[in-house]
């Protein structure tokens, strides 16, 4: 069997390994931010969670110290640019290094179209697409300094595609994170060439996640229904559903991946 030049064994035996690796996880007191600092933890990485509220964050700690993961609780706002860069310097200098970011902060607020609230739309959009561009923004010149790095942004399915429940601000501000990821990696894919640097700009897109943030949702007969309707697979996400692919676009297996949003959602966008 031949192979290619670029063909390597330890490549291959190597490409998921995440072991030393620093991953930056912002929204890291939520449901998700929890499971993907445990699971980093869990294959090895040091984790930084960020989010407004401290007090919160604690509980992320705890649960990747239960399995003798390394984690850091870093109180930051991802719609400050100050806030933000004084993160990136205590992350270096306590790590030396910095070489993931997982941008998972976000929120959402639902009302009927004709009703949204003009300063609640702003503000999904302010923490939504601001705080994915901002620390996008300050990470990637840290990652164009150190000549490589990783980012994942959290968008959804509701940035491709309409829903029957509200979702107005939230739809919006994911089909921005869309287009800015890949612009982003556009961007940088080009510049990176040229001045020898490789980011990789990336985003998952969910369905609806069972957490207790949905769980008026997902008890709720009649509005679980238009979601159950659109998923194949006939149920709505686990949070393990999202997991692995986070950490596959954290991993050397997702090298020449780039600019795309990927949807975890039960075949809900095929058809």
């Amino acid at each position: 069997m031949s192979m290619t030049d670029s063909w390597s064994d330890d490549f291959a035996l190597n490409m998921f390994n995440l072991k030393g690796k620093v991953a930056v996880i912002t929204g890291g007191n939520g449901t998700l931010g929890a499971a993907y600092a445990r699971a980093f933890a869990l294959h090895g990485a040091n984790v930084i969670v960020t989010a407004r509220n401290m007090k919160t964050l604690s509980e992320t700690v705890d649960a990747v110290k239960e399995v003798g993961g390394n984690c850091m609780a870093i109180q930051s706002d991802v719609t400050d640019k100050e806030s933000v860069l004084a993160l990136v310097d205590k992350v270096d200098k306590e790590f030396g290094a910095i070489d993931i970011l997982v941008n998972n902060a976000g929120m959402a607020f639902r009302a009927p179209a004709e009703e949204m609230p003009a300063d609640k739309f702003e503000q999904v959009m302010s923490v939504n697409v601001t705080g994915t561009l901002i620390p996008c923004q300050v990470f990637g010149r840290y990652f164009m300094a150190k000549g490589k790095g990783k980012i994942v942004n959290t968008s959804s399915v509701r940035g491709f595609c309409g829903h029957p429940d509200g979702y107005s601000a939230y739809a919006a501000s994911k089909a921005a994170v869309d287009n800015l990821t890949k612009q982003l990696a556009t961007e940088w894919s080009i510049k990176g060439v040229k001045d020898g640097f490789t980011i990789n700009v990336n985003a998952i897109a969910p369905t609806l996640i069972k957490s207790p943030l949905t769980k008026e949702i997902c008890d709720d007969p009649r509005r679980i229904a238009p979601f159950l309707a659109r998923l194949p697979m006939g149920r709505v996400a686990e949070t393990t559903d999202m997991v692995g692919l986070v950490l596959f676009l954290s991993s050397p297996a997702s090298d020449f991946i780039n600019g795309q949003i990927i949807y975890v959602d039960g075949g809900c966008t095929a058809g």
